[in-house]
C-alpha cells in the first residue's frame, strides 16, 4: 500500500548551522526488537506493520526475520504539505492521505523522523487515524528533534543492527524544529503514551509509543 502525494509549498530553508550525522544509536528501538522477539517466541499470531517511509528494502529485510505482514505508506516527504484545518478546509480526512481502507491489526508504526514535518494541529488526527488499525498494545516508534533546526526534507534510516541505524540526508539545507517536550507529545497524541524515551547526543530524542488502554 503506498500514497503518491506530491508535496506543495516550499518552506524557508537556512543554512546549516550544525554538521549532520551518519550513525545513530537506538537503544529503545532495540529494546522493541527485543520484545517483538520474545512475542515471536510464544507463537503469537503475525505482526502487522506500518512504515510510514517509502520502500525501502533495507526495512523489509530487516523486518524478515519476524512472521509479519508489512504495508507500506510512502507519505513522509508529503506529510508538511498535508492541509490544516481552518476555513478552506473545515475537514481533513486522513484516510485519504494515509489510505489504509484495507489495514488492520496493526502492531507496529514506523514514523522515523515524520512527526517532525507534520503540522501540530494534525497530529491528533493521525494519533486517532493510526490508533483505529491497531491491536491493543501496539508501539509506535519515531524520532523528534531537540534543537532548534532539522533537515529540511525527512531523513532515510537504514537499520544496520537492532542499536544502531545510518541516518542519509537528502541536502544540508536546515528548516526550524518544532521540538515539542515529551508532555506536549502526549498530548498531541492523545491515544498513545510513551513507554521508553531515550535522548540520544546528535540532538534527537527517540520515543517508543504505546497504544493507550480505553
Amino acid at each position: 500500500m503506498a500514497l503518491f502525494a506530491k508535496p506543495r509549498g516550499t518552506p524557508q530553508i537556512r543554512q546549516p548551522v550544525q554538521p549532520g550525522f551518519s550513525e545513530l544509536g537506538c537503544p529503545a528501538f532495540a529494546g522493541l526488537v527485543e520484545a517483538m522477539a520474545s512475542r515471536e517466541e510464544k507463537s503469537d499470531p503475525k505482526f502487522g506493520i506500518l512504515d510510514l517511509a517509502r520502500a525501502s528494502g533495507n526495512h523489509i529485510e530487516f523486518f524478515s526475520r519476524f512472521r509479519c505482514k508489512y504495508h507500506i505508506g510512502d507519505v513522509l516527504d508529503a506529510m508538511e504539505s498535508w492541509p490544516v484545518p481552518g476555513e478552506d478546509t473545515p475537514v481533513v480526512d486522513l484516510e485519504t492521505l494515509l489510505p489504509l481502507h484495507n489495514v488492520r491489526g496493526l502492531d507496529l508504526v514506523l514514523a522515523w523522523d515524520g512527526l517532525n514535518y507534520l503540522h501540530p494541529e494534525l497530529l491528533p488526527l493521525l494519533s486517532r487515524h493510526l490508533a483505529s488499525k491497531c491491536n491493543p498494545g501496539a508501539w509506535m516508534h519515531a524520532f523528534v528533534y531537540t534543537r532548534g533546526d532539522m533537515p529540511a526534507s525527512p531523513l532515510r534510516f537504514d537499520i544496520i543492527s537492532p542499536e544502531k541505524m545510518r541516518c542519509i540526508r537528502h541536502g544540508e539545507d536546515l528548516v526550524g524544529a518544532p521540538c515539542p517536550p515529551q508532555r506536549v507529545l502526549e498530548s498531541q497524541l492523545p491515544e498513545f503514551h510513551v513507554a521508553q524515551s531515550r535522548l540520544l547526543q546528535n540532538g534527537l530524542h527517540e520515543y517508543l509509543f504505546q497504544l493507550s488502554a480505553h
